[in-house]
């Protein structure tokens, strides 16, 4: 019976050292980071990450600091994704000067990236995500999927699936930018 007990305190012990180092706890005095910490919540701030812009040039969250960001996932193979292109497009063209728009494209090559924004003739910085961490770090449950990001980096709003031209107005409005 002793047995038992000692065998169930260890498994104890073993499962709460894990669930600690998913919640980004410590393990025998290190600390153990996890994206699980990172909270993808409105009001909070985003997640910083580093990628590859369509011309090879390392771009992160924080150049777009001081202006607020729509922050677009899609991928070119999505329909809902090539349907809201040209929204997105016109807001970066009307509103340039007060909102960035950054589209985060899902593990495609470059090439493929570069035909669809040529096609479609999109203009607004395209970054890469070829490995798709990103995108899990941010949680992405589908495409499209848009966040709406303060200029102070917090999550205001976020978006699934295509944004029409109303819906886009508002949350515009939510950033303080007048459509």
């Amino acid at each position: 019976m002793n047995r038992l007990v000692s065998s169930r305190l260890w498994l104890g012990l073993v499962i709460g050292l894990a669930l600690g180092a998913l919640a980004g706890g410590e393990i025998f005095g290190r600390p153990v980071y996890s994206f699980a910490s990172d909270r993808i919540e409105v009001g909070y701030s985003v997640p910083d990450f580093k990628l590859s812009s369509l011309d090879g040039k390392p771009t992160s969250l924080i150049d777009f600091r001081g202006h607020p960001l729509i922050l677009n996932f899609w991928a070119s193979w999505c329909d809902p994704c090539r349907e809201e292109m040209p929204l997105l497009q016109q807001v970066y063209e009307d509103l340039g000067d007060r909102i960035f728009v950054v589209g985060i494209n899902y593990a495609e090559s470059s090439s493929q990236v570069l035909s669809f924004t040529h096609t479609i003739e999109v203009t607004f910085p395209i970054l890469l995500d070829s490995k798709g961490e990103v995108n899990e770090r941010y949680q992405i449950a589908g495409f499209p999927t848009t966040f709406f990001v303060s200029s102070e980096g917090k999550l205001v709003a976020y978006h699934l699936g295509e944004l029409t031209s109303d819906a886009l107005s508002s949350y515009l409005r939510m950033l303080g930018v007048e459509p």
